[in-house]
């Protein structure tokens, strides 16, 4: 039985019944490689532990590389150092309670390159009482203590005698253009829980934009109370754009928050940020910062039963279209939430689940390849575009690689040095890092007093990240060239339509097997199958990018001609070393050729102020001919003719080498006949009519976004 992804309405049942134990006699061939993983222990000794996260690089622009205070806590050996892990802990570790009602907690920074083999750090229990040397690997972040209460800033505010940590749960930081964000369960799961916005110095939200809730939305004493007047771009527009409002949509955190992620910015054109809340009842709530609660999803649309599962995991795909999954343990399976929104809130469009016999009662989620680059998304509880999920299972205590469409691709199990194979009900949280290529644990061993952070290699289906292998090489038939005489027009359309075979020159790796099913009718595609991926390595610490094989980013394509049965073709995993990915829409080709017939000296004419001090450059280029020529193709302008961008997409697309392209191989499959017949057909392809009122929809008011 392969995973499967279904609409909510009516498969309780079903999901039941994937998750008997008898689904596991389905043959071998359908069940994902499993790899042995051997922990390394990064920390131990903590109180309690819940989720973790690693901090990540903050995007310029946002409130804490602009504030020289702040920005002093993201350098080295300082506790939002980008390579440090934010670790949430049930003890208060020495430190007086604030609020003596509250559960305790604390946020720990910890610098898991400070471990060594065999000498893992120790958590002090006192570390409150005596905090370290600036440096230290270990360092307390926040508290449930007097110093880290709401009213330190927000003294008016409904929320002030709560903290920013009260029996932590779960992280999510805004690396886009905000802080980290905790999920609380101040009172367990018997009372309201609470979701803080904490500045650098661990305290709550200074300067809030609410007044009611300052930085600590708790239960029902945070819903919504404003709304825009009027769509305005930008935060400081916003506050004298408001006017008073009850909730869009019914919700309030009615019980414990145990998990959070970035949805991004609001869709009222404010900027500001809106995080998505799941409770101890099941809900979904999302909590705009300025304005307060509103609901997303009713109670139940997780089960969480009357046992703390402590976390229930979350992630946010953004691209191409919006949907939030939720770790939904008890029922073992994955809920989905499709996401819209109004131009006020984000809304829910539907829920559905991803089912799989390999899953065992999830608790955590995470990004196999988090989202780092986008200054809108970035978050290491948003997925980068394609990206697929690990899934951690309490149930036996195995990891799961599985993708968007709730495919398994691999499992993992871990050896834990000194204890051995880790089983049920030991692991509780799971995060990778901003490079894909670790995963770190809580482990806490039903019965233990404290827990450990434990470090273990990213996998996929080939094994882990650490014992990288060479890929199977192998050759394709080559594919039966078309007559060089048929340079014509028809012969283009023929092809342009035409679905390759491998044995027509399809491969090994492609995006699609016609041009046609990327650009139907000349448009472009709307379907995600059928975007580029384009790969990057970027330093988590710097935000530069890193060359791979000489470049600095590259094409990858999704598909392998190894599913059609082309044995020892390469597989068309994502190369381990990319962290970036960004989707790209095809080309629509309607009137492309006419780019082609500009002449050179119109397009540089354009490169000139208009008015306001900024002007454009041209990209001055090779042709596969050797003649130099302004570019106008390609994502870069990196391609010149009409004929260099048919070959290009020949190759990157349909994995068909042409003697054409910019770079040609040994042995192209066409001897350029294909291309000359494509780039023929495409000059006959005028531009699309226009739809009355097309221009005015696609302007979505409020889409345009500031950061705070």
């Amino acid at each position: 039985m392969g995973s499967m992804l279904r609409v909510a309405k009516g498969l309780l049942g079903l999901a039941a019944v994937l998750a008997a134990p008898g689904v596991l006699g389905e043959s071998p061939a359908a069940q994902p490689p499993t790899w042995a993983l051997q922990a390394r222990v990064v920390a131990t000794g903590l109180p309690g532990g819940f989720g973790l996260r690693q901090v990540g690089r903050f995007h310029s622009g946002g409130p804490i590389p602009s504030n020289p205070e702040f920005l002093l806590q993201t350098q080295a050996g300082h506790v939002l150092d980008p390579e440090r892990l934010l670790v949430a802990v049930a003890g208060n570790l020495g430190a007086a309670p604030g609020n003596a009602a509250h559960a305790t907690g604390s946020v720990l920074s910890i610098d898991p390159r400070a471990a060594r083999e065999g000498a893992p750090l120790q958590v002090p229990p006192e570390l409150a009482r005596h905090p370290p040397s600036p440096g230290s690997p270990v360092q307390l972040y926040s508290a449930q203590s007097e110093a880290f209460l709401n009213r330190r800033h927000n003294d008016g505010a409904r929320t002030a005698r709560f903290g920013a940590v009260s029996g932590p749960r779960y992280l999510s930081v805004n690396n886009a253009f905000g802080r980290p964000w905790v999920a609380n369960a101040p009172f367990g799961l018997g009372g309201p829980g609470s979701e803080s916005v904490v500045d650098p110095d661990g305290t709550p939200l200074a300067n809030a934009p609410s007044e009611t809730a300052g930085g600590v939305f708790v239960g029902d004493q945070s819903g919504r109370a404003s709304v825009p007047k009027a769509v305005r771009s930008g935060w400081w527009a916003s506050l004298w754009n408001r006017r008073d409002s009850g909730q869009l949509t019914p919700g309030a955190i009615e019980r414990g928050a145990l998990g959070t992620a970035l949805l991004g910015a609001s869709p009222d054109g404010s900027g500001f940020a809106v995080f998505a809340v799941v409770t101890g009842n099941g809900a979904v709530v999302q909590v705009h910062v300025q304005d307060g609660v509103d609901g997303l999803a009713p109670p139940g649309t997780v089960d969480v039963g009357g046992v703390d599962p402590g976390v229930i995991g979350m992630a946010f795909k953004w691209m191409p279209s919006r949907a939030l999954y939720l770790a939904d343990a008890r029922r073992n399976r994955i809920a989905v939430l499709q996401l819209a929104d109004d131009g006020r809130q984000f809304t829910t469009r539907r829920v559905e689940q991803l089912n799989s016999p390999w899953l065992r009662q999830p608790v955590d989620l995470a990004a196999a390849l988090p989202e780092i680059a986008n200054p809108r998304f970035a978050s290491h509880t948003t997925l980068a575009g394609g990206s697929d999920l690990y899934v951690l299972n309490r149930g036996d205590g195995s990891l799961l690689r599985l993708r968007q469409d709730g495919q398994a691709v691999a499992r993992a199990l871990v050896d834990w040095p000194g204890v051995g194979r880790i089983g049920a009900d030991s692991l509780r949280a799971l995060a990778v890092s901003a490079d894909a290529q670790r995963i770190w644990l809580m482990a806490q061993p039903p019965g233990s007093a404290t827990a450990t952070v434990l470090e273990v290699n990213a996998f996929d289906a080939a094994g882990q990240f650490a014992n990288m292998t060479a890929s199977v090489t192998g050759t394709v038939p080559a594919m039966a060239q078309a007559s060089g005489t048929s340079a014509t027009m028809a012969h283009g359309a023929s092809l342009f339509a035409t679905r390759f075979s491998p044995r027509e020159g399809l491969g090994p790796l492609f995006n699609a097997p016609s041009c046609v099913a990327c650009h139907p009718g000349g448009g472009a595609s709307a379907e995600e199958a059928h975007f580029a991926r384009r790969l990057a390595r970027m330093d988590p610490v710097t935000g530069r990018l890193m060359p791979q094989a000489g470049q600095l980013s590259t094409v990858a394509p999704r598909r392998s001609v190894r599913e059609l049965g082309v044995l020892g073709a390469p597989s068309a995993d994502m190369p381990r070393e990319a962290n970036v990915v960004s989707l790209r829409v095809p080309l629509a080709l309607q009137a492309a050729s006419r780019l082609d017939e500009i002449p050179d000296a119109v397009i540089a004419a354009q490169a000139v102020s208009k008015g306001d001090g900024i002007k454009g450059r041209v990209q001055r280029v090779t042709t596969a001919s050797g003649e130099q020529r302004v570019g106008r193709y390609g994502w870069k302008a990196d391609v010149a003719t009409l004929e260099d961008m048919v070959a290009e997409a020949m190759g990157n697309e349909m994995g068909i080498t042409s003697a054409l392209a910019l770079h040609p191989v040994a042995q192209p499959k066409d001897d350029g006949a294909m291309v000359r017949s494509l780039a023929a057909y495409l000059r006959t392809l005028g531009p699309p009519k226009p739809t009355p009122g097309a221009a005015l929809a696609a302007v979505k008011p409020g889409a345009t976004e500031q950061a705070r």
